[in-house]
C-alpha cells in the first residue's frame, strides 16, 4: 500500500513538473489580403449565414449537418449552431459579441473542447483590408499536460488559412460599395395600392408577377391609371430566413379609389435614392451602401421601395435593367 502511494505521489508530481512545462496560452493567427472597404468586411464578418454558406472551413466537410440560427444578423447575441455525425465537424457553435474599432469578437464552442475567445482583426479603408483570424485562449494549470501532446497551430491553423482564402473569394465576388451613389431627395407625399404578403425570398417573382396582373385588372375596372413603374414596398426583411413582408404596388393620384386591393400613404420628407442598374437579384451592394450611408448620417430607415423602371421583356439586357432604390428615413 506504501509503495502504491508512493507511485502516485510520484506521478501526480510528474505530472505537476508537465503542467508547470506545458503552455500557459494558445495563440494561432493567420491573415490575408482582401481587396474590399473594411467597413463590409467587418459587416460580413458579423453574418453567419455568410459565414456558413460562403467561406466556413468546417461547411464542406459536411454539407447535409444539422445547423440553426439565433438572433439578429449582425446584432450582439447572433448565433449559428451546428450538428454532424462526422467527427471531424462534431457538434458546436458560434457567437457573435461585438464589433470594436477593428475586432469583430466571437465566442467559439466545440462539444468535448469548451468554449474560447476568437476574433478577426481587420485593417483597411474603403478599397481594400487586411484580415487576421486570431484564437488566443488561457490554458488551465492542469489542463497544460495535454498541450504538451497537441498541436494546435496545426489543427486550427489549416483551417483558418483555408477559411480567409474561402472569405477573400466571397467578397471579392460582391458587388463593391464603392460603385453607388447615394442622392438625398426630397420625397412628396404619395399614394400606392396594391397586395401584401409574407414570403420567401424565391418566391417574390411569381408573386410579383401574379400581384401586378390583379393590380392590372383593377384598375381597368375602375379606369384609373396608375403612376410611373411597377413598386414593392418591403416593411420587413429578416435575413436569417431569406423572407420578407412585402407588398407589390403602383403609384396613383391621391383621389383613386381601388376595390380589392391595399392602399398606403407616404408623407413627403427625405428620401435616399440608388440608381441600381443590374439583375433584380443582385442589388445586395446597393442595400449595404444604403446602410453604410445611414450609419454615417445618423439616419433611421422608415420603408424601402424599390421602383423597376426597366421592363426585362423589351430589354434582355440585365445589365441595362434600372432599380429605384429609395428609402425613406428620418
Amino acid at each position: 500500500m506504501k509503495k502504491i502511494l508512493i507511485i502516485l505521489v510520484a506521478l501526480f508530481g510528474i505530472y505537476l513538473i508537465l503542467c508547470l512545462v506545458g503552455p500557459a496560452k494558445i495563440h494561432v493567427e493567420k491573415r490575408i489580403d482582401i481587396n474590399s472597404p473594411a467597413e463590409l468586411v467587418k459587416s460580413k464578418l458579423a453574418d453567419y449565414r455568410f459565414f456558413h454558406e460562403s467561406w466556413s472551413p468546417w461547411t464542406e466537410r459536411d454539407p447535409g449537418m444539422k445547423k440553426s440560427y439565433e438572433g439578429i444578423t449582425g446584432q450582439p447575441g447572433h448565433k449559428l449552431s451546428w450538428e454532424s455525425d462526422k467527427k471531424e465537424v462534431g457538434k458546436g457553435s458560434m457567437t457573435y459579441k461585438y464589433t470594436r474599432n477593428d475586432t469583430v469578437m466571437h465566442s467559439l464552442f466545440f462539444e468535448g473542447e469548451g468554449e474560447g475567445p476568437v476574433f478577426h482583426v481587420v485593417k483597411g479603408d474603403e478599397t481594400k483590408s487586411n484580415v487576421t483570424w486570431v484564437m488566443a485562449n488561457d490554458v488551465p494549470f492542469f489542463a497544460r499536460v495535454f498541450m504538451l501532446f497537441m498541436n494546435v497551430e496545426k489543427m486550427v491553423g489549416a483551417d483558418f488559412e483555408k477559411g480567409l482564402a474561402k472569405l477573400k473569394t466571397a467578397l471579392e465576388s460582391l458587388p463593391a460599395i464603392k460603385n453607388y451613389e447615394v442622392k438625398e431627395i426630397l420625397w412628396e407625399a404619395k399614394t400606392f395600392y396594391g397586395i401584401k404578403t409574407t414570403t420567401t425570398f424565391d418566391k417574390l417573382a411569381a408573386f410579383f408577377g401574379e400581384s401586378y396582373g390583379k393590380i392590372g385588372e383593377a384598375c381597368g375596372k375602375a379606369k384609373a391609371q396608375p403612376m410611373g413603374a411597377p413598386k414593392a414596398i418591403y416593411f420587413k426583411v429578416d435575413e436569417q430566413a431569406m423572407s420578407g413582408e412585402v407588398a407589390a404596388v403602383m403609384e396613383f393620384d391621391s383621389k383613386t379609389k381601388l376595390d380589392g386591393l391595399e392602399k398606403w400613404e407616404t408623407a413627403a420628407g427625405k428620401v435616399l435614392l440608388i440608381e441600381y442598374y443590374g439583375e433584380y437579384d443582385k442589388t445586395v451592394g446597393a442595400h449595404e451602401a444604403m446602410d453604410k450611408y445611414m450609419k454615417e448620417k445618423n439616419l433611421t430607415q422608415i420603408l424601402c421601395i424599390e421602383e423597376y423602371v426597366t421592363d426585362p421583356v423589351v430589354e434582355k439586357d440585365p445589365n441595362k435593367w434600372l432599380t429605384n432604390i429609395y428609402y425613406l428615413v428620418k
